[in-house]
């Protein structure tokens, strides 16, 4: 598992190649977080792919383990870059990289994949 650099990038290698009846994802275990707060995942493109916005938790206990799925797009020799930023209700519209307590690590899984149902 890694944890995000101080401006919140990550580099993350795949564990393996991917099967083609896999899918991406990026497991993100996340420690103490205000109130309300919720992390953004975005490419280095500055897509955003997901949010982790914890509910329920109580105050100064830690989150929990989720998952985002990655697009196969953003993928790049077994590789991702990925943009980790904290939205806060007091803090409006500025967005900042997670500290270490709030995103202990993140690493990519594989996850299979199945058809739709009929």
């Amino acid at each position: 598992m890694k944890e995000p650099a101080p401006d919140g990038k990550m580099l993350l290698a795949l564990p393996r190649d991917r099967a083609a009846d896999e899918q991406v994802a990026v497991r993100i275990t996340v420690g103490t977080l205000a109130k309300g707060a919720r992390i953004v995942v975005k490419t280095a493109e500055g897509e955003v792919v997901g949010a982790v916005a914890p509910f329920g938790v109580l105050p100064g206990r830690k989150a929990g383990s989720f998952m985002v799925p990655v697009p196969l797009a953003a993928m790049k020799d077994g590789k991702v870059t990925l943009q980790l930023e904290v939205e806060e209700p007091a803090q409006v519209g500025k967005p900042r990289a997670p500290t270490k307590t709030e995103v202990e690590a993140a690493n990519l899984e594989l996850m299979p994949v199945s058809g739709t149902p009929e």
